[in-house]
């Protein structure tokens, strides 16, 4: 017995002075929710490439990892359960790393893991309290105050925009700015590019972002110099073949609503039962509704229409969209375009709860 405890002592006294060692990481972590041997994965990107560091499965609802330290890099460990898949994310500083997956994913024990989780802490604080004020007072609402979850919509983009420009030059900033760009949108990028480190701006994802950016302001540009220039009348067929004017969709008195979709845009066609209250709502104070779609198959467009069962009228862009642009240069779907009755253009980029805005202010 004597032997054993002997033995038990100095596996245990590896497994410190290893933790301890300047160069050793040992990485802790509790599963509560899965089954022990699910299995466990440890790796790292590289060029797009998964690198598979070490693999576990869980014992008891925990899971081990010894490996070098390397603080110049972001980690994953990955639950590799194919009913509930889930990932985190920890930097391999030395010492020792606590990871939890529970109802979220925790992270702890060493000064940039413990940034990272206060950073993720945070986040989802405000995303909770997103989701509390949209289902409070934004969704399924006919006339919806969205001025709360606007404003928490900006201080969530705050947040993660200070955040990672403070630490941008250390190892969680530049991996949740490389790997979040995009996720906000940040009016001033332009300006805070150039202050970028170098190896921020060579990341193949950051230039991806910059030269969209860059055609982003170049359409915004085009976008906001059609509002108030009378629109171009062209022919589109609609779900019956008949070719049709978007003149004569345009009321005498009143408001068109233009709705440019496809049928593989599943947000374009989550928004329609809105969009029918909302046409509901302000039919008689003179608005119309006509979709565009851009899909290039007829039949496509057409399968689409019978099986949402979609009640307003649509015509087709059969050249993707390419035509509709001459009018409406927009990046994107769903994109809305509000019109008066003498076919000038009055807001574009709209969605369901802007177009509500728009007509508020309107009428």
């Amino acid at each position: 017995m004597r032997s054993v405890y002997l033995n038990l002592a100095f596996i245990l006294g590896v497994i410190s002075s290893s933790c301890d060692s300047s160069d050793t990481l040992c990485i802790n972590g509790v599963c509560k929710n899965y089954a022990d041997g699910t299995s466990i994965e440890l790796y790292y990107l590289q060029n797009d490439s998964v690198i598979t560091v070490a693999n576990d499965t869980l014992v008891h609802g925990g899971f081990n990892f010894t490996i070098d330290a390397n603080p110049d890099m972001a980690y994953y460990v990955s639950i590799n359960d194919p009913h509930n898949p889930s990932r985190g994310m920890f930097f391999a500083e030395k010492g020792t790393v606590n990871i939890a997956f529970d109802s979220t994913y925790h992270v702890s024990g060493t000064p940039m893991n413990d940034l990272y989780n206060t950073y993720l802490a945070e986040t989802r604080k405000i995303e909770k309290l997103g989701e509390v004020e949209y289902h409070r007072s934004i969704e399924g609402k006919d006339n919806p105050d969205t001025s709360v979850f606007d404003s928490l919509l900006q201080v969530f983009t705050d947040y993660k925009v200070r955040f990672q420009l403070d630490n941008i030059h250390n190892i969680v900033g530049k991996t949740t700015f490389i790997n979040e760009i995009g996720s906000v949108y940040d009016p001033n990028f332009f300006e805070t590019y150039p202050t970028l480190p170098e190896e921020v701006k060579a990341n193949k994802k950051v230039q991806w972002y910059y030269e969209l950016r860059l055609d982003m302001d170049r359409k915004q540009k085009e976008l906001a110099a059609k509002i108030g220039t009378k629109i171009k009348d062209m022919e589109f067929p609609d779900a019956s073949g008949v070719k049709r004017k978007l003149s004569s969709f345009i009321p005498k008195d009143g408001y068109l609503y233009i709705d440019l979709w496809s049928s593989g845009c599943a947000p374009c066609i989550a928004e329609f039962p809105e969009l029918e209250k909302t046409y509901s709502q302000y039919k008689d104070k003179g608005l119309n509704v006509l979709l565009i779609s851009i899909d290039r198959n007829m039949e496509d467009f057409q399968s689409a229409m019978k099986k949402h069962q979609i009640k307003f009228t649509s015509l087709i862009d059969t050249t993707e969209g390419e035509k509709v642009k001459e009018n409406f240069p927009f990046s994107g779907i769903p994109h809305g375009i509000l019109i008066n009755s003498n076919g000038e253009i009055l807001a574009n980029q709209l969605h369901n709860t802007l177009l509500k805005k728009k007509l508020k202010e309107l009428k």
